[in-house]
C-alpha cells in the first residue's frame, strides 16, 4: 500500500470514529435533555397567600410550595411554577397548562366530581383567633361580636355563616387590613383557618390564640386533571408525600410555618 493511500485510510478512519463519538455524545445530551424535560411537575399558584404560597425576596415559597417541592424531589422530579389569579387557577389544569395547583386547595364534593386529588398534606378548618387578653373561649362566645376576614365570599365566611349566623363578619379588601383591625381592637376576632391563624401569630409574634371549635373542616391536597397523565403525576406526588411524611420532612415544614405537627391534624 502506498504511503499516501495508507495515510488517507487512517484519516478516514479517524473521521468516522469522531463522527460516531460525536453522534453518540449529542444523542446522549439530547436524550438526557428530553428526560429532564419529562421529569418536571408544572404547578399553578396565585402566590399571594401567606403562609401557603407567597413571594419572599422575589422568590416563591410557603408551606404548600415547599411540601410539593420536597415530594417531587423525593421522586427525582423538579417543579416549575406559573403564577395566576385564583379565579382562573383551575382553568390552568383544565387546559393542561399545568399538572397541579399549590394554593391551599381544599377537597370539596364539587371539586371531587371533576378532579382527582393527592394524599392530603394539610387539614383546613374554619376558626377564629382572638387576643390572649380576651375572655372568649369558644366560637359560641363570639355570638353578637364582630370578626374580620378578607375576600368577599371566601369559604370561611360561608362556613361560619352556616355554623353560627349570630357572629358578625366584617370583610376587608386585604388580609393585612383584617389583621390590623384585630390588632387595633376594631373587631373582636380574626376569621381564617387554624393553620393560617397560627402562622400569622407565629410570624408576627402576636399574643393571639385560636378559640375552641371548628366551624368546618376539609382536607387540603394537590388536585390533578382526571385523565391518564393526571393519574400518573398524582402517583408520583403521592409516593413523594409518603417518603417526606415518613422521614419527618413534612413535620419540619409544618412546624416552620404553623408551629405544630400537621401529621397529627391529618389523623382527625
Amino acid at each position: 500500500m502506498k504511503k499516501h493511500s495508507y495515510l488517507s485510510w487512517i484519516s478516514g478512519l479517524i473521521v468516522v470514529i469522531l463522527v460516531v463519538f460525536a453522534g453518540a455524545y449529542f444523542f446522549s445530551r439530547s436524550t438526557s435533555s428530553s428526560t429532564n424535560k419529562k421529569k418536571i411537575v408544572k404547578v399553578a399558584t396565585a402566590g399571594t397567600i401567606f403562609p401557603n404560597a407567597y413571594q419572599k425576596g422575589g422568590k416563591l415559597t410557603g408551606y404548600d410550595v415547599q411540601v410539593l417541592n420536597a415530594a417531587a424531589k423525593a421522586e427525582g422530579y423538579k417543579t416549575r411554577y406559573t403564577t395566576t389569579d385564583f379565579d382562573g387557577i383551575f382553568g390552568q389544569i383544565d387546559s393542561q397548562r399545568v399538572d397541579t395547583i399549590a394554593n391551599d386547595i381544599g377537597i370539596t364534593p364539587e371539586r371531587k366530581q371533576k378532579y382527582i386529588f393527592s394524599t392530603p398534606y394539610n387539614r383546613e378548618t374554619t376558626n377564629i383567633a382572638v387576643k390572649n387578653s380576651a375572655t372568649f373561649k369558644t366560637l359560641k362566645d363570639l355570638e353578637g361580636k364582630t370578626v374580620a376576614t378578607s375576600g368577599a365570599g371566601n369559604n370561611f365566611i360561608k362556613s361560619l355563616k352556616a355554623y353560627d349566623s349570630k357572629i358578625n363578619i366584617k370583610v376587608y379588601e386585604t388580609r393585612d387590613q383584617a389583621i390590623q383591625a384585630l390588632i387595633n381592637d376594631h373587631v373582636d376576632g380574626l376569621l381564617y383557618s387554624r393553620a393560617t391563624l397560627s402562622a400569622i401569630a407565629k410570624h408576627q409574634k402576636l399574643n393571639w390564640r385560636v378559640v375552641k371549635g371548628d366551624a368546618s373542616a376539609a382536607k387540603v391536597a394537590f388536585p390533578f386533571k382526571n385523565n391518564a397523565k393526571g393519574e400518573k403525576i398524582r402517583k408520583i406526588i403521592n409516593k413523594g408525600l409518603k417518603k417526606i411524611t415518613k422521614n419527618g420532612t413534612l413535620n419540619r415544614i409544618s412546624n416552620k410555618y404553623f408551629g405544630y405537627d400537621v401529621t397529627k391534624q391529618l389523623k382527625k
